[in-house]
């Protein structure tokens, strides 16, 4: 799985660098994004401008990085989201969920 880190003092910004946010990487996207999100104490925004597709087992993934910042009593922001992903996201109510910018 490729991904890019910036660590800025007003927020941190992961890059998810795939085509597919889906079962094949669920695992380690998972435990990436506990380890980063416990150690960063900013808000966290994850850039999706890669991803054309996506599955259940990805969208259980970024539910799990919004319950993380719900406990810190934040936000979760997702930005550049491709529009098939946000008729999924719209489809299933989770436009709700996070900041999609």
């Amino acid at each position: 799985m490729k991904f890019e880190v910036d660590k800025r003092k007003d927020k941190t910004i992961f890059k998810l660098i795939e085509k597919t946010l889906g079962h094949q990487i669920a695992a380690e996207l998972k435990t990436e994004l506990i380890f980063l999100q416990k150690e960063i104490d900013n808000p966290f925004t994850i850039d999706l401008s890669e991803v054309t597709r996506c599955d259940s087992t990805g969208l259980s993934c970024l539910l799990l990085s919004e319950r993380m910042e719900r406990e810190k009593e934040r936000k979760l922001t997702l930005k550049n989201v491709n529009k098939s992903l946000l008729d999924l996201m719209k489809i299933a109510r989770l436009d709700k969920v996070f900041v999609i910018k």
